[in-house]
């Protein structure tokens, strides 16, 4: 631009209309503007719409900014006298180049410079008759187009309308000035909007376009933390919790059950087994005066679907029997009940708690294990010699009566106890034993496990509760062996009958030796070795597990608790009674498939929702020193695995120390809504 032009007045495009400054200078493709509040600002050329013949002078900032709001007043008192309509209809036959001046020389009988600004203007935001074809030029539209925009135009209206009543209404109850009602509707769409841009981004939702226009209504801005200014109003409204886990609306998870569920749910409870559930089942034969089916649990757990008993006949090997939870006796699969659970695809666990993929009254109640006796189960009935070898399995459906519910911490207490008394002393020992030498097995066929402590968090009114799980719980290690048996055992039982069902395998990792120079079972091996994991894939051919160890692995052992298990119930216990499963491969992969993807978003769900919550408990250890273990560094950074969380979090300063090594830092700063962790040298 000419220094010729410092001191005119030029109006450029803002998100929130039209602003207008006097020029200072323009290095381009920048233009530095004195504004209305007597502040320098820089903008791009792009958004200068017109430059008036009007000049301001420069001496005062002052001064000029009040000579810049009275032309902009003359400007917008002129603005209404533009009608755009009149002056196509004028020129619209005309086919040529019409400038600023000409159609201001229409529309006002001595057009100054504030009347060629506010045609400028009126163009600049209104579209619909002309389109520019170069600096200060135009060109009608053709009838055809001036519909078409005017159809767009008048849509644009009803939307900035109901922007416009949303606004109000929420702005009325932000301020307190009248009550937040949730019925009306201009209410409800401005929450579905604000909802939309703190769940999704701006980015991702046409709502969420919408929910940033509204924000910027109600607090006069965005910025780059939009979504996080959208979730605290929403706060304000009392709509959202502060604690809010936004992967349920993320993903629109259910929480509640629908009225029909629920009252299906009540019918089953109340009602016998069907005729072929009563007669195929034998009742579990458990001698009086020895220990029977035993599940093993955290203290917390109300859906039980799992046990072990320890079958005493005489013999060299023993029979234990995996005890497994069976709904489907109870539960059609195409029932009201059956399909819910479908579109759940599992239970969602929140540190808040449960969200079950079943109703209660029976996921927690008559088909719970610990629901009363004579249970529909599962029985994956394996004979083990004494080195963990299968040397029998056989797969029914019975019903079984819980003899004991027993916590890992007990269990541990037990087997670390020689003396002890317990009548479940001699069961569970010998679970132990067994539980080694499977172990051992799979590890000489290949697993390779990674035992890395976990922390389990519950929130108790309103505050975190942090546990830390030792990964050498030798009752936690015996009921995983006796799951990843069952479910190999299942595997291959379908494998050998032709029963369609869906496997999971596991490729190993692309390093042969991921971790090599880390010492094995080291939290730094660890944290490589998880990293190094491919994710398990789903096949409908018994292919292998790089991780387990194991050929052909199908899970069964959680039907209460995922959908995926369920199916394989339905369809094993299909063959067991007709010879024929009841759906082929093509249905049941499809089926899986559709679950797997559910169940990808309740563990996404899950995982942010256990961060948020270590991180308020962290919190309040801002200033305090906390320890960890070096697990890997990253350039000038130290990765720490936190003790008392088993978060792994960056530490600065520390990328010269070795993996393994102990350090403490202090936390400086912890943000769990914006999942931000800063930690320090002491």
């Amino acid at each position: 631009m000419a220094g010729s032009e410092a001191g005119k007045v030029a109006f450029a495009r803002i998100r929130q209309g039209v602003a207008a400054g006097v020029i200072v200078e323009r290095t381009s493709p920048r233009v530095a503007v004195l504004t209305e509040a007597g502040v320098r600002e820089t903008w791009t050329e792009d958004k200068v719409f017109w430059v008036a013949e009007a000049r301001v002078s420069l001496h005062s900032a002052r001064a000029a900014a009040e000579s810049l709001i009275a032309f902009r007043e003359r400007v917008e008192e002129a603005l209404p006298s533009v009608d755009l309509a009149a002056l196509w209809d004028v020129v619209a036959g005309d086919g040529g180049r019409q400038t600023v001046g000409d159609l201001a020389d229409l529309a006002f009988p001595a057009p100054g410079p504030e009347h060629r600004a506010a045609v400028a203007w009126a163009l600049a935001l209104d579209d619909t008759h002309f389109k520019a074809i170069g600096a200060g030029a135009y060109a009608a539209h053709s009838r055809e187009a001036v519909e078409a925009a005017s159809r767009r135009k008048a849509h644009a209206d009803q939307e900035k309308d109901r922007l416009n009543r949303a606004a109000e209404r929420l702005t009325g109850a932000l301020d307190g000035i009248e009550p937040f009602d949730g019925a009306d509707v201009a209410t409800r769409q401005g929450v579905a909007w604000l909802k939309a841009l703190a769940v999704f981004g701006p980015d991702e939702d046409k709502d969420a376009k919408r929910g940033l226009d509204l924000l910027e209504a109600l607090t006069g801005g965005t910025g780059g933390d939009a979504p996080l200014r959208a979730f605290e109003l929403l706060t304000r409204l009392k709509v959202f919790h502060e604690d809010e886990v936004l992967g349920v609306h993320r993903f629109r998870l259910r929480r509640e059950f629908p009225e029909d569920v629920l009252a299906d749910a009540e019918r089953i409870a109340s009602a016998a087994l069907p005729a072929i559930e009563r007669e195929d089942r034998e009742p579990l034969a458990v001698r009086p005066g020895t220990c029977g089916p035993i599940a093993i649990d955290d203290p917390w757990t109300t859906d039980v679907d799992d046990a072990l008993w320890v079958d005493d006949s005489p013999g060299h090997d023993v029979r234990v029997h995996i005890l497994i939870a069976d709904p489907s006796a109870a539960v059609a699969l195409d029932g009201v009940v059956g399909r819910e659970g479908a579109a759940r695809a599992a239970s969602l666990y929140l540190p808040t708690g449960k969200v079950p993929m079943l109703p209660p009254g029976l996921s927690e109640g008559v088909l719970s294990l610990d629901g009363g006796a004579d249970r529909p189960v599962m029985d994956f009935a394996c004979t083990l010699s004494a080195d963990g070898l299968v040397t029998g399995f056989r797969v029914a459906p019975v019903t079984a009566t819980l003899d004991r519910r027993m916590t890992y911490d007990a269990v541990d207490a037990i087997l670390a106890d020689p003396a002890s008394t317990d009548p479940a002393a001699s069961a569970l020992r010998t679970l132990w034993t067994l539980a080694s030498a499977l172990r051992k097995r799979r590890v000489d066929a290949g697993a390779v496990i990674v035992d890395r402590d976990d922390v389990s968090v519950r929130v108790i009114d309103g505050v975190p509760m942090l546990k830390r799980q030792a990964a050498d719980s030798p009752a936690r290690r015996l009921v995983m062996e006796f799951m990843v048996l069952a479910c190999s055992q299942a595997g291959r039982f379908a494998r050998d009958n032709g029963i369609p069902l869906v496997y999971r395998k596991q490729s190993p990792p692309d390093e042969k030796d991921p971790a090599a120079g880390l010492p094995p079972g080291s939290k730094a091996w660890a944290y490589k070795m998880l990293r190094s994991l491919k994710r398990a894939e789903l096949s409908t051919t018994p292919e292998p597990h790089w991780g387990l160890g194991v050929v052909g692995y199908s899970q069964v052992t959680s039907p209460l608790r995922r959908f995926q298990d369920f199916l394989a119930h339905v369809q094993i216990k299909g063959f067991l009674r007709e010879r024929r499963a009841p759906l082929d491969t093509d249905r049941i992969l499809r089926a899986f498939g559709d679950l797997e993807t559910q169940a990808d978003a309740l563990l996404t769900t899950e995982r942010e929702a256990k961060r948020y919550w270590i991180l308020k408990w962290l919190a309040r250890s801002i200033g305090r020193e906390v320890e960890g273990e070096v697990v890997a560094i990253q350039g000038s950074r130290a990765l720490v695995e936190l003790d008392e969380t088993a978060l792994v979090l960056p530490v600065p300063g520390l990328g010269h120390l070795s993996p393994g090594s102990r350090v403490r830092a202090r936390v400086r700063e912890v943000d769990p809504r914006r999942d931000r962790v800063t930690l320090g040298q002491v």
